[in-house]
Formats: structure tokens, sequence, C-alpha cells
């Protein structure tokens, strides 16, 4: 998007390699000494001499920023700048990250430097809510360029992964049309809606009929898998079971949506948008036929027009013409986001894969991955693993319980607990869909390694 004179855009790639910048910025410690994550890619990439001129600066305190060489690295500056560590958010959390991106920009422009790129601060180990922090960063990015409209022409923020770009996107999608109302025809923009499984683009309906296979059982609709993840987080094998026999997706909704007393609400929303998209790319990446219809919408936002449901879909019918109006939307459209990173994330797979979808391999009884001979606390570090992790530790009912999964044993150990009915007290619902889902990053981890694409 330009605002003003200053193109604001999300890069995937390399924080150490891009060279269309004059700075970037380093989401270092107080120390300023370097790190793990972005803050040791940065230093170990721009050698001793960075390190010796942070010696000089005597560290900094969060939410300030300071400024040295890049050194080896292909840009001119370093500016550094330590986010606030994720304590609950009612610890002055969101003040402190938006002074990281207010204090760098404002070193930056007295600096002249008219072009600069972000990691997304403090979603790494500090433990920020990516969604939350995407909001922040984009607010107080466009407010910044708005007040000082000549100061720059370029603010990007660049990603390893799509999992945290998506988030950024959808922020600054938000701030744009809701900020700058149009509707999408005056942008030029297409617009694909669905609903119904036999109408125009039906196949992006979880109810459209499409077989697939995950972590080691079959479906026949990503609604049957979305409805029998819901009830096995909450450990009713029962119902879980009756969902499997029936290929109707309306029997598997009205059987997940009995009021079971076990039921959370709360762990069902935080998770849900996680577990919902492993079924929608199985779906997809092993049914060529519509994998094709979803690559052809392009950039097109998608979005579910449903008029009843305002979580997965907009809060809008297909016939209204102010589904074209994005600021008038009533819902959420969580279906319409997951098929726009599903279409994302299976075109890279293909460019990394010879332009071929890579064949489905069911991870459920495979131990060779490294990263599965980890511990969890060790894992939910590496930012493209962080919601896969979470997405079986949020359903994890007490503080001990997570504790003990993240810290107690690596993922393999806590495998061969299950298997072997040594207790240890972790649910198996969800359990081999994060490992299946873990593996799948692993895979592409190694083929981005083996072939980086120009993105």
């Amino acid at each position: 998007m330009i605002t003003g004179n200053t193109t604001i855009q999300t890069l995937l790639c390399d924080i150490t390699k891009i060279d269309s910048v004059e700075a970037i910025v380093n989401a270092a410690n107080k120390s300023l000494l370097g790190g793990g994550g972005v803050d040791g890619a940065i230093h170990k990439a721009a050698r001793k001499g960075l390190l010796a001129e942070c010696r000089a600066l005597h560290g900094c305190e969060t939410g300030e920023a300071k400024i040295t060489g890049a050194y080896n690295l292909p840009c001119k500056y370093v500016i550094h700048t330590v986010g606030p560590v994720w304590k609950g958010g009612n610890h002055d959390e969101a003040i402190l990250l938006a002074n990281c991106y207010r204090n760098s920009l404002q070193l930056a422009m007295k600096k002249g430097i008219r072009s600069i790129a972000f990691p997304s601060i403090s979603t790494g180990i500090y433990g920020y809510p990516t969604d939350q922090a995407a909001e922040i960063a984009v607010k107080t990015v466009i407010q910044f360029v708005i007040d000082n409209p000549d100061a720059f022409d370029e603010v990007d923020w660049v990603f390893l992964t799509n999992d945290s770009r998506s988030y950024y996107i959808d922020a600054l999608a938000k701030w744009f049309y809701i900020n700058e109302p149009k509707n999408i025809q005056e942008y030029n923009i297409q617009l694909v809606g669905f609903y119904h499984e036999n109408e125009a683009y039906g196949c992006f309906s979880n109810w459209y009929p499409a077989e697939f296979d995950y972590a080691g059982i079959h479906y026949v609709n990503s609604e049957q898998f979305m409805m029998y993840q819901k009830v096995m987080m909450f450990r009713r094998f029962d119902l879980g079971e009756q969902i499997l026999h029936t290929t109707d997706p309306f029997k598997c909704k009205k059987i997940a949506g009995q009021h079971f007393p076990e039921f959370d609400s709360d762990i069902w929303e935080k998770t849900c948008r996680t577990v919902v998209k492993r079924g929608v790319k199985a779906k997809f990446r092993q049914n060529r036929n519509i994998l094709s219809e979803l690559l052809d919408t392009g950039d097109a936002i998608l979005a579910e027009c449903s008029l009843k449901d305002d979580k997965w879909g907009i809060g809008i019918d297909i016939t209204d013409p102010e589904r074209l109006e994005i600021e008038k939307w009533r819902g959420k459209n969580y279906l319409g986001v997951i098929l726009m990173e599903v279409r994302d994330e299976l075109r890279l797979e293909m460019l990394l894969n010879g332009n071929k979808v890579p064949e489905y391999i069911d991870y459920r009884d495979d131990e060779s991955s490294p990263v599965w001979q980890m511990k969890a606390g060790e894992l939910k570090r590496i930012p493209q693993y962080y919601k896969a992790i979470h997405a079986y530790s949020d359903t994890l009912r007490t503080k001990h319980e997570k504790d003990c999964f993240y810290y107690q044993v690596p993922l393999e150990g806590w495998e061969y607990s299950m298997q072997n009915n040594m207790g240890g007290g972790l649910p198996i619902g969800g359990f081999y869909e994060m490992k299946q889902e873990i593996h799948e990053i692993a895979d592409q981890e190694k083929r981005l390694k083996l072939k980086k694409p120009a993105i």
C-alpha cells in the first residue's frame, strides 16, 4: 500500500540479506550484545565490528532505539530497539511496543534514512501475540508516516515465513479499508465470494466433498475435519467417533454443536484458525482439481459470504452489494483469510518443488525430523513452529500440564509415553495433528535451504 509518498509493504526474505533499504531494525535485548532469533542472525551476519560498536552504546532500555553502522550487512545502518516481554498485556506492553517503532522511525528520520525494514518485534522468544503486535505495529508506523509525509520512501516488514507475515497483511488491509474507506471496485481489487458448496467457487466451502488424509485419519470434507478436531480437543472421543461415521457435513456440525460440558469457547477461539487451516490446506494439497481453482484466483480477496456467520464469514449475503465494501463487513471472515494463507503457502511449496505439489506424507509414525527430538518449550521459540505448538498447548488445562509439556521431555518422549500407555496426563487429541504440521514445516525448511526462491 502507499500512504502519501511512502510505500508500506511486507516481504518474504531474510532481513540480513535485504539490500533495497538503507537501514534494518534489530529486535535486540537490553545489552545490545546479541542474542537469539533476529538479533543473533544480524550480529552473525554483520560480524565483529557491530559487536564492538554496540559495546560502546552501553545498552538500551525497553522501547528505546539506538543506531550503529551495518558493517558486513548489505544495508548502511542497523537500528537496535528493545521490545517488551509479553506478561499478559497489563504491563504497558502495547505502549512499549509502539515506542519501539516510533523511536526507530524518529531516529531514522533524524539520520536522513529514507528506507527501513522491520522484523516482527517481540513476537519471538518475548512471546507477544503476533496478531496484537501486528495491529500495534501497523497503526504506529502508518500514523508516523502520516505525521511526517516526506520522511520515508519505503517502510517494510520482513519475514522468513508466511505464518507471521499473514497477520501484518491482515492488519494493513484492515487499517487501509477502515481509515480510507472505498469499495473494492474503486480500488480495482477482485473479490471472490463463495457460500454454498454447489455454487460458483463452491470448492472453497468446508462442506464441499473433497476427501483427504491428515495425521493418519481419512476425512470426506473439511467440515468433518473441523468438527472432529473441535470435539477431540475437549476429549470427547464418543462424539469424535460419531463424526467420523457420517459423511454429511450438516450432521457433523450438529454433533459438534451440542452443548457438551467439556467445551471451552475461549480455548476454541484461540486455536480454531490454526487447527482448521490444517484441514483446509490438506484438502487442496490432495485434490489438485480444486487446487487449480484456488490458485487461479490470483491475489483476489476471498470471502465467505454467509449472512448468519460473523466468525468464519463476513456476515453479509453473497447477493448483497455491500459485500464489496469491506468496512461494512459484519464478520471476521476467518475462512476467507485461511484460504488466502493456504493459497500463498501452496504456491511457495510448488515453487520449491519444481512447480509440482509435494506428495502427501503421513508423519504419524515418522520420528526422523530433528525438531521432533526437541522439547516443545525450545521449539516454540522458533517463529514458524510457534502456532503449531500453541494449538496443542492451549488445550492443556493447568499450568503444571503446560510446564511438563514444554520442558519435561522432548516431543518424541511424549509420543513414546502415549504409545506405551505410560501416563503423563497429556491428551492425545490434537497431538498427532501437531506432529504432522511440525514435520511439514520442517520439510519445507529443508526445501528452502536447498532452493531459495526470488520472491
